[in-house]
């Protein structure tokens, strides 16, 4: 996805959406260059094979050179997984990531033009979006897909509207005795969704 024509507060207009192809979890990372890719791709992929204790096997792209690159065929070489490129110009032969793509940006899209927000809050708005994508059924799964990934049930017991006014604890040793307790923020979602964005 990208590039963006707007930077993120940590410099970045790209972002990579790796999808589980049997629960349809979807991941979204944030990069300042395609070239990370093959580095998102070795997080994903320890993350997803810690959570569900299987091994990737298969990974589908388009032709990107970022996915055609003799490091990142070297590592799916030595890993294992068998690379399905898609025919060059027939993204319906990766309709499932094309249609996530359409659905967190059009999930983006409106929260941020909702809630009056600047488009440089654009990875904060994909990132809710893939959040609340992985906690609700999809047409092909019974439980969400962060329930089959997991193997737990999903808390939304703290779950904000994206963009509402939240108020933060200021610590005692940060703060001069007349200065305020608390700070105000905006609320990106149920926790910190920036970790990724920012690097």
């Amino acid at each position: 996805m990208g590039p963006m024509q707007t930077k993120t507060s940590g410099g970045c207009t790209y972002a990579v959406t790796l999808i589980d192809d049997f629960s349809r979890h979807v991941t979204v990372y944030f990069m300042k260059k395609k070239a990370e890719v093959l580095d998102k791709f070795k997080k994903f992929k320890a993350d997803m094979e810690n959570a569900t204790g299987r091994k990737i096997k298969r990974l589908r792209s388009d032709n990107g050179g970022e996915y055609t690159g003799r490091l990142f065929k070297e590592y799916l070489s030595k890993q294992g997984i068998r690379h399905e490129k898609t025919v060059p110009y027939t993204p319906q032969q990766n309709g499932l990531a094309e249609r996530m793509n359409r659905s967190l940006v059009e999930m983006a899209r409106c929260m941020l033009y909702h809630e009056g927000i600047d488009k440089k809050w654009w990875a904060e708005a994909v990132n809710t979006s893939a959040w609340i994508i992985n906690r609700i059924p999809n047409t092909v799964t019974v439980k969400t897909p962060y329930e089959i990934v997991y193997q737990k049930k999903h808390q939304l017991k703290n779950l904000k509207v994206f963009g509402a006014l939240g108020y933060g604890h200021i610590p005692d040793e940060k703060r001069r005795k007349l200065a305020p307790r608390r700070s105000s923020a905006a609320s990106w979602a149920t926790r910190m969704v920036s970790r990724d964005i920012a690097s």
